[in-house]
């Protein structure tokens, strides 16, 4: 045994700790109300899920979007729901181009719609 090992053995504090990780882990998720964290075996490595209060989609964001397509997503993640109308508002821009960048988004697979077409709404496609 080399004298590292040895020494983290030796020290009551480190040892004591020692199989009472996911004890704590449960306790800590418990004191914030939070499910305990889930545990697997994927591919040879241990995996650890802990679930965490944020209830909404996670969106990532293409790169290759304009920034007026960024911003309506950013938008999306507060509102939940947008309109070519709102669409236009939020970019200053002509209703050509929010049906453009719109339809682009939606055969992206990043919208889809809901509503007739005089009451269109895009939302985020799950």
């Amino acid at each position: 045994m080399n004298n590292i090992t040895a020494g983290v053995l030796n020290n009551p504090e480190i040892v004591d700790k020692r199989g009472t990780g996911i004890l704590r882990m449960n306790s800590s998720m418990e004191k914030w109300g939070l499910p305990h964290p889930t545990f697997r075996e994927d591919s040879g490595y241990f995996v650890i899920k802990f679930t965490g209060p944020y209830q909404g989609t996670i969106i990532k964001i293409p790169e290759e979007l304009n920034e007026r397509q960024k911003k309506a997503v950013e938008y999306l993640k507060e509102k939940k729901e947008i309109t070519r109308k709102d669409y236009e508002k939020l970019n200053n821009i002509s209703k050509r181009t929010a049906i453009r960048d719109l339809n682009n988004l939606i055969a992206r697979g990043i919208l889809k719609t809901s509503g007739t077409t005089d009451d269109k709404k895009y939302l985020i496609s799950e």
